[in-house]
């Protein structure tokens, strides 16, 4: 019986040291321990990327007394038949996504992109409150670009910037014409669980209430009452499961339409472009 509770006690020793080894060498691990947001969700790269290959004009905002955001307005070749609010991902940074911005301005839309706090040129630490209120702020200023315009405005969410996108749609009901959402994420609880996949990672995942609640896609896309929805999933998506996707447009008021791909993540409009062009055609139609 000794023997057998000094075996058990040097069990929880080793344990012990191994968690926080772990804890120590694996950022993710002491990320979901600490609820480190901004290491969490959020994966800027700083080094812009050369955008020659498009047309744009570049802004500096200043957010906040120490906060400045980049933001870029990329123009067609012709007349806009529609202005974009387009709201990336988690990574990167606006030259990031500049082959999904290209097929765009190729047909004929103005985009709008921003760089978060912390992305591209941009001050700061990306953190769930912090991107929306550079969101808020670029959508201002982006208003601003179009307001002698008589197209219409199209608000452009993709994964992470899904949920923002929803958000700022439900918010400016009046200012948003057709909301599209690509691989978007339903809650940041779900990015948690989607992406953190190991067993001991998952040890570490709070309650669903220990992360930020401000704005959830899952919730608030059920507050859209006449904005048309275009929501794309791919049932190959690796980072943002189908069913995600399937769950916010279940939720979602009409007029509503659901488009199943089989892309990689938020690649629909590089590897399928002329079908996404159509389907924002037809939106833009309703």
């Amino acid at each position: 019986m000794k023997k057998i509770k000094i075996i058990g006690l040097v069990v929880l020793i080793l344990l012990a040291a191994y968690t926080v080894y772990v804890y120590q060498s694996d950022r993710y691990v002491k990320a979901l321990i600490t609820n480190d947001e901004s290491t969490l969700f959020y994966r800027p790269d700083t080094e812009v990327g050369n955008m020659t290959n498009l047309e744009y004009s570049e802004s500096i905002l200043k957010v906040e007394d120490s906060i400045i955001i980049h933001t870029y307005l990329f123009y067609p070749k012709t007349a806009p038949k529609a202005n974009i609010f387009l709201i990336r991902g988690n990574s990167g940074n606006t030259s990031t996504y500049k082959d999904l911005i290209k097929p765009l301005v190729n047909n004929g839309f103005r985009v709008y992109s921003t760089d978060w706090r912390g992305y591209g040129k941009s001050t700061g630490k990306p953190g769930y409150k912090g991107i929306m209120k550079d969101t808020e702020e670029a959508f201002t200023d982006f208003l601003k670009h179009v307001k002698n315009d008589s197209i219409k405005t199209v608000v452009y969410g993709m994964s992470l910037g899904g949920q923002v996108a929803v958000k700022l749609t439900k918010d400016n009901p009046d200012k948003v014409d057709v909301l599209v959402l690509d691989g978007s994420l339903a809650s940041a609880h779900s990015f948690i669980e989607d992406n953190f996949q190991g067993l001991l990672m998952r040890n570490f995942i709070k309650d669903s209430t220990e992360y930020n609640q401000d704005y959830l896609a899952i919730r608030d896309i059920s507050d859209i009452n006449n904005t048309p929805k275009l929501i794309i999933h791919s049932k190959e998506d690796r980072a943002v499961p189908f069913e995600r996707g399937q769950s916010i447009f279940n939720l979602a008021k009409e007029p509503k339409t659901f488009w199943k791909t089989n892309t990689k993540h938020i690649q629909t409009l590089k590897d399928l472009p002329g079908e996404t062009v159509e389907k924002l055609n037809a939106l833009l139609e309703q």
